[in-house]
């Protein structure tokens, strides 16, 4: 009896680690498709740069000092909110209730990523707007390189969602 408990758990927790395992690699082709986003418009602000030489951006005699000032605390403040949000659903009191109902549980741990992108996406686009109003090809960079190192950081580790899970079922 005691061969066949442990079998079972084994089967389970063999199961467990494949559908993480499966949950990252899709959390990899959100990332994927989230990051295109990225190259997407660095390909717009490219193309402006090199087909518009004379582009001073929309509102050129606007305070650089000030947009700059919005749009960098805009996204820090996007940056703050997104670990916060990510913190919290990947939290042992995030996850205690959802780790009985397996399909709560998979539908939780795929939007936490999604939310965690959608706020990198926010931080690219500020820096799309910094370009578009005044010219800030470097601030535009900038930002891109953030929103994309937010995207790697987005996409959890198996081993990482094992842990969170341990935790909240503690």
């Amino acid at each position: 009896m005691a061969r066949k408990r442990s079998a079972m758990t084994e089967i389970r927790r063999d199961m467990e680690r494949e559908l993480l395992a499966g949950l990252r690699r899709s959390c990899l082709l959100m990332a994927v498709f989230a990051a295109s986003f990225v190259m997407m418009y660095a390909g717009v602000v490219l193309l402006t740069k090199f087909l518009y030489i004379y582009f001073q951006g929309f509102t050129p005699e606007f305070s650089e000092h000030l947009l700059r000032a919005i749009f960098y605390g805009l996204s820090a403040l996007t940056i703050a909110v997104s670990v916060s949000v990510s913190r919290r659903r990947y939290s042992k009191e995030g996850l205690k209730g959802k780790t009985s109902d397996i399909d709560a549980l998979v539908r939780h741990l795929v939007l936490t990523p999604v939310i965690s992108m959608a706020f990198a996406e926010a931080v690219l686009i500020f820096g799309f707007f910094l370009f578009f109003l005044s010219a800030m090809y470097v601030d535009f960079s900038l930002l891109a390189a953030v929103s994309f190192i937010m995207i790697l950081w987005s996409v959890p580790s198996v081993g990482f969602l094992e842990d969170s899970l341990k935790k909240a079922r503690e």
